[in-house]
């Protein structure tokens, strides 16, 4: 393996909606930043369809401040479109995927599979979420606070503080 000065840095993208994110996803973030030169957090939309509560631009303010303490080996961007492509586009050989169950092993299989047919070059590497965090997704956190519950051991405060207020809850 080349080391040192002269091999390019080792690029991870995470993409995923992170609607919002949460602390699962925070998780992987953090222990992935350890492994990686630079982790792109990868925020994903589509500008015809997004049915998303925070818009793009909301999703990636709401994960640097999560995140601003990880920076530079951390960082977010978004975009529309394959993950494929957004990795191939930015030099990136690495798409990093989080797993929680097996029906996301499924899902994450099949994708996986069609990624490489379409990109040979770029690797997907899987990680688990702490095993506290599994069954956190950003759809259930999202109808527990539209009920008005706080969740603090499954979102940053941030995050919580900013669900209320698009929710229009006090």
């Amino acid at each position: 393996m080349n080391k040192g000065k002269d091999r390019n840095p080792l690029i991870a993208v995470y993409p995923g909606s992170f609607d919002p994110i949460h602390n699962g996803h925070i998780d992987v973030i953090r222990r992935s930043a350890a492994v990686f030169d630079e982790v792109i957090i990868a925020v994903t939309y589509n500008p015809h369809k997004d049915s998303a509560l925070f818009s793009a631009d909301e999703r990636v303010e709401i994960i640097r401040e999560v995140i601003h303490d990880l920076e530079p080996r951390a960082r977010v961007d978004k975009f529309s479109g394959l993950s494929v492509d957004y990795a191939e586009r930015i030099g990136a050989k690495v798409l990093l995927r989080s797993l929680r169950s097996v029906t996301d092993f499924d899902y994450e299989m099949e994708m996986t599979q069609m990624n490489k047919k379409m990109a040979p070059n770029i690797e997907t590497v899987f990680m688990f979420s702490d095993p506290r965090l599994f069954f956190t997704s950003s759809r259930l956190i999202k109808e527990v606070a539209s009920y008005g519950k706080r969740v603090p051991e499954l979102v940053p405060e941030l995050v919580m503080n900013r669900l209320r207020a698009k929710l229009k809850l006090s």
